[in-house]
C-alpha cells in the first residue's frame, strides 16, 4: 500500500475524530458520537494499519481497547479542570490503548504516544479558549497519534 494513501487517510479519519469530538460536546447533539465515532475509528485503523495484529486470540484487546477509549472519553476528571483535570483525561485516552500495545509488542511507540498525545492535549486544553477548535483539535490529535502507536 502506497505510503501517501496510509497518509491520507490518517488526515481525514483525524478531521472526522475532530469533528466527531467537537459534535460530541456540542449542545444539541448526542455525546455518544464522540464516545463511540472515535474508538470506532480508532480501532479500524489500527486492524487496517496493522492486520497480523488480529486473530481471535487478540480480540480481546481490541474489544478492551475500545472499551477503555470510549470510557476516556465519556469521563470528564472532575480534578481541578484548569490544572490537572486536562491532564487526567488526556492520559486516560493515552492509556487507552495499552492493551493494544501488549499484545503487538509495539511499548516504544505506546510510550512516546502517551508523552506526546498527552503532552499535546494538555497544552491545547490549557491555552486555546475557543471550545469548538479545543474540542476538534483533541479528536484530531487522537487519530493522528496513531502511527506513532506502531513504531
Amino acid at each position: 500500500m502506497e505510503i501517501s494513501f496510509k497518509f491520507w487517510v490518517i488526515i481525514i479519519s483525524s478531521i472526522f475524530a475532530g469533528i466527531f469530538y467537537r459534535l460530541g460536546g456540542k449542545q444539541g447533539y448526542n455525546t455518544k458520537i464522540r464516545d463511540l465515532g472515535i474508538p470506532t475509528i480508532f480501532i479500524s485503523l489500527i486492524l487496517w494499519f496493522n492486520p497480523k495484529s488480529f486473530n481471535v486470540g487478540s480480540l480481546w484487546a481490541y474489544f478492551l481497547s475500545f472499551g477503555l477509549l470510549f470510557g476516556s472519553l465519556s469521563t470528564y476528571w472532575r480534578l481541578d479542570e484548569k490544572k490537572w483535570g486536562y491532564w487526567a483525561h488526556s492520559l486516560g485516552i493515552s492509556f487507552a490503548v495499552l492493551p493494544i500495545a501488549f499484545i503487538t509488542g509495539h511499548y516504544l511507540g505506546f510510550g512516546i504516544r502517551c508523552v506526546v498525545l498527552t503532552g499535546l492535549i494538555t497544552l491545547i486544553s490549557e491555552y486555546i479558549s475557543k471550545d469548538w477548535l479545543e474540542e476538534f483539535l483533541r479528536g484530531f490529535l487522537i487519530i493522528i497519534t496513531l502511527p506513532l502507536l506502531l513504531i
